[in-house]
């Protein structure tokens, strides 16, 4: 469902770069970032991550990073 609205929401941000990193293959690497639960995202030190994001949700975040 994250991934869905993500990918909806990143098609008006051209200026966005999206880097997926499969936990399963990287776990020290999602340790280091301080991933605790999926979906996350991330962006330097902000994070949002829940079981369910809702577009609303990401949408506010990436709002707020891209203002950064």
């Amino acid at each position: 469902m994250a991934k869905k609205a993500l990918d909806e929401l990143l098609k008006d941000m051209d200026d966005v770069e999206l880097e997926e990193v499969e936990v399963m293959t990287n776990p020290l690497r999602v340790l280091k970032d301080g991933i605790k639960f999926i979906p996350s995202l991330k962006s330097g030190d902000e994070k949002i991550s829940g079981i369910l994001l809702s577009s609303d949700k990401i949408k506010t975040f990436l709002n707020k990073v891209q203002s950064l």
